[in-house]
């Protein structure tokens, strides 16, 4: 073989091998009765030591509420033989509560679970389990009747499935991270490539952090629910490879969820409806992963090369009526980034939250307009910022009688003219007045009560008609405006000080007419 031969090969092998980390030698292949029953077992998790079989059971008679009980924990031990044992109820650890599995926070001793959706955590001292103590994610909000949930192999990321904030359409998958102090930050939304309009659940994380397996009714598949796999390709958690389904020996036309297993095992586990004893059995697959850390090929340029990615910002949050706190349906959200100045779009979800994933750049003007409302903008220098907080707005309803002061329209002292820069709100005027053609406004002027108040009274009425004369410039309909400057006579704070005088010199604009 030629020396040329010799790289295409090497380079076909580690690219195929970054997307394909799995392979599967078998379907499925029941526990049996040592592990299932004629009830559901819809979630399943390994200890890390592989030594105890954990899952959820529902609507069983042993279980703490009995059969109504909406789900307990379960357990198997392997015996010496490595044969899985009669499988028992973890009584300690549930109540009549729906209590679910999620994973280990440490090395076996720290587990994690749900009851009734709330997370608690619950600890392994002398040879049994504590009482579950509740367990804080920041603004960790699910509207789901059931959270799924994972927890990473080296206990610092968590995974969700549920419906909450930002949601692309019911259950969607989102992640936490552990801050170096040992806090959480707020679930975030793993972005579009993973979540459909339909429901993605039971996220599984491998030992790498970077293979995803997730179960899903939105992607293309063999039935209800299957199981698929992604790669992350960059740390912003938003970039992923497009799912791909494990194929016919996993997925059937039952319902597959619940996908894990550990590198150095040869079989995964899943629950599937497919021949099973109840709704939903424990199965396992054999399998040969080929999930490695990034690191084994760091040490070559060439491939390096070949993974390089693209560098992406990921950006969400919420939008808000600021008058009554609600969230905005179907907001508009652009997003340009500078120096390109390449603009990205994406709307509010039912929840009014937006999740998108912009190109990196030094600046990010963020826009936000809606149908009845004043457009609002903001310019983000610290791309971190945008990484790791929602960015939430705030707009101004457009309803007869409401005011809106326009905080960052200035003038030049003691005269009637604009100061650079205060067209940038009095263009959000503007657009709202294209966007809401059948509103009239009405603006005022006013000053502090320094000086001659019929003076005051001319320069607020000028400085009023310096607005005007702009909005009519940029298109507005010079009969949808009208106006007058009040001088010192309206004041919003103390003419004490300095720092309070300056609130009373103000331009506002009161929604005045709108055509029915």
């Amino acid at each position: 073989m030629n020396i040329k031969n010799a790289l295409f090969l090497f380079f076909f092998v580690i690219s195929f091998n970054s997307f394909c980390q799995i392979d599967i030698f078998s379907e499925q292949i029941s526990l049996d009765s040592i592990i299932n029953s004629t009830s559901d077992e819809p979630n399943v998790v390994l200890s890390p030591d592989g030594q105890t079989l954990y899952f959820t059971r529902k609507n069983h008679p042993q279980n703490a509420g009995g059969s109504k009980d909406q789900g307990d924990i379960w357990m198997s031990e392997k015996n010496e033989n490595g044969a899985w044992t009669q499988a028992y109820n973890l009584k300690e650890i549930n109540d009549e509560r729906s209590n679910h599995i999620i994973g280990f926070l440490d090395s076996g001793r720290t587990l994690l679970l749900s009851n009734d959706n709330k997370l608690a955590v619950t600890y392994f001292n002398n040879d049994q389990w504590s009482t579950p103590k509740p367990f804080n994610i920041p603004y960790l909000n699910s509207k789901s009747k059931e959270l799924t949930a994972s927890v990473s192999a080296d206990g610092k990321h968590i995974l969700f499935g549920m419906e909450s904030f930002g949601n692309y359409g019911v259950e969607d998958l989102y992640l936490s991270r552990m801050k170096p102090d040992g806090s959480w930050t707020s679930p975030k939304n793993l972005g579009a490539a993973i979540n459909t309009q339909n429901q993605e659940i039971t996220p599984f994380l491998a030992a790498d952090n970077k293979t995803l397996f997730f179960s899903s009714n939105g992607h293309e598949g063999e039935g209800s629910f299957d199981i698929f796999m992604s790669t992350r390709l960059d740390d912003t958690w938003q970039k992923w490879s497009t799912p791909v389904n494990l194929g016919p020996k996993i997925n059937t036309k039952g319902r597959e969820r619940s996908f894990t297993f550990l590198l150095d095992d040869e079989y995964a586990y899943l629950s599937s409806t497919q021949n099973s004893d109840g709704f939903g059995d424990i199965k396992k697959v054999k399998i040969a992963p080929e999930i490695s850390p990034i690191e084994i090929i760091e040490d070559t340029v060439q491939v390096i090369d070949i993974v390089e990615e693209e560098k992406i910002i990921a950006i969400s949050g919420m939008v808000k009526d600021k008058k009554t706190n609600e969230t905005i349906i179907g907001a508009e959200i652009y997003v340009t980034t500078e120096p390109i100045n390449k603009e990205f779009k994406t709307l509010t979800n039912s929840q009014g939250a937006y999740n998108l994933t912009v190109d990196e750049g030094n600046n990010y003007i963020v826009k936000v307009k809606a149908f009845r409302y004043l457009s609002a903008e903001a310019v983000v220098t610290d791309a971190s910022l945008l990484n790791n907080e929602q960015l939430t707005f705030s707009l101004e309803p457009i309803i007869e009688g409401n005011t809106v002061t326009l905080d960052h329209v200035l003038f030049e002292q003691g005269k009637a003219v604009l100061i650079q820069g205060s067209e940038k709100e009095l263009d959000l005027v503007v657009e709202m007045m294209k966007y809401n053609p059948d509103v009239s406004i009405f603006l005022s002027g006013h000053t502090d009560n320094q000086g001659k108040a019929s003076l005051n009274i001319a320069l607020s009425e000028d400085r009023v008609q310096t607005v005007m004369k702009y909005l009519v410039a940029q298109g507005v309909n010079k009969r949808r405006i009208s106006g007058k400057g009040f001088g010192g006579t309206k004041p919003i704070a103390s003419n004490a000080s300095t720092e309070t005088r300056k609130l009373n010199r103000r331009v506002e604009f009161t929604v005045h007419k709108i055509k029915k």
